[in-house]
């Protein structure tokens, strides 16, 4: 079975679930010129689960909302239609872990979040990027490890494997041993999910730190997205640092492969990022 085959079969076993209901639900009333703001309070309201998270979510002092939310009426007040179809897409993630663990599930999903949180938060700090955006690819980053946990046998040994050999970017481990690895299974739910192209591309690159300073030649016109892509994949290793900020951190794959990429890219010296760092662990440490 030649590298093709062997992908499309390891994407049949897996699947690429479909976008939930409640957030086609959500765009639809959204678009409309005069949206229904009861109804979708109603559809929010009606996951007691996507509810309190959305809640929770928002109340982090990482958000950076002056005001707190106790009632989904107030969050969706406080933020807005379109951030709050960004929290609840991503609230939606434990949706597709049906069968999974729900220890490790719950554990990822705080894990997400929090890195979603912290995304946002330095793009808010930098101020040249979207920070709905950074939320939600935060959130999303790391979607095709809950699936692949969900849904391909054997797949935490080969995470465990992975999570022991830090010195190897992980990606590398995976096609290595499946033949397939979280990025693209991941890119391709975001294509589904209609995330958009930057972060659908983000996703998929998000251990190619390369791709911050590839020369896409002519095709760069057809990518407008191009910029906001590789502000992405810069951000999200920087957000990955500044939660794991220990000289460990700096010894892995990752941070050796990209992490003076992704400091130059946003024109950055060590002093700067260690003061973002250091504001980020501040709060950090004020979370529950």
């Amino acid at each position: 079975m030649d590298a093709d085959q062997e992908l499309q079969r390891a994407l049949m076993e897996i699947g690429i679930p479909p976008r939930p209901d409640i957030l086609t639900h959500l765009d639809a009333e959204a678009r409309k010129e005069d949206p229904d703001y009861r109804k979708i309070e109603k559809l929010i309201s009606a996951d007691v689960g996507i509810s309190a998270a959305l809640i929770k979510t928002i109340n982090s002092p990482l958000y950076g909302l002056r005001t707190k939310a106790s009632s989904v009426h107030q969050a969706i007040n406080l933020l807005g239609m379109s951030s709050v179809t960004r929290v609840v897409t991503g609230m939606t993630l434990r949706n597709i872990a049906a069968g999974a663990n729900l220890t490790e599930v719950e554990e990822f999903l705080e894990s997400s979040a929090e890195r979603a949180l912290v995304t946002a938060y330095i793009a808010r700090m930098l101020g040249t990027i979207n920070s709905d955006h950074a939320f939600t690819f935060g959130l999303f980053q790391n979607c095709g490890i809950l699936l692949l946990i969900a849904r391909r046998p054997g797949y935490k040994k080969v995470l465990e494997l992975a999570r022991r050999t830090p010195e190897r970017i992980m990606a590398h481990t995976e096609i290595e041993h499946l033949g397939i690895s979280h990025t693209y299974i991941g890119s391709l739910m975001a294509k589904e999910w209609g995330l958009g192209d930057a972060i659908t591309e983000a996703i998929w690159h998000h251990h190619d730190y390369e791709e911050i300073t590839r020369q896409h030649g002519q095709d760069a016109a057809e990518k407008p997205h191009l910029k906001e892509t590789r502000d992405l994949i810069a951000l999200g290793l920087l957000a990955e640092r500044a939660i794991q900020y220990n000289p460990e951190f700096e010894k892995g794959a990752d941070w050796v492969s990209g992490g003076r990429i992704a400091l130059e890219h946003f024109g950055f010296f060590d002093d700067n990022f260690h003061n973002i760092a250091q504001k980020v662990q501040e709060v950090l440490s004020e979370l529950p």
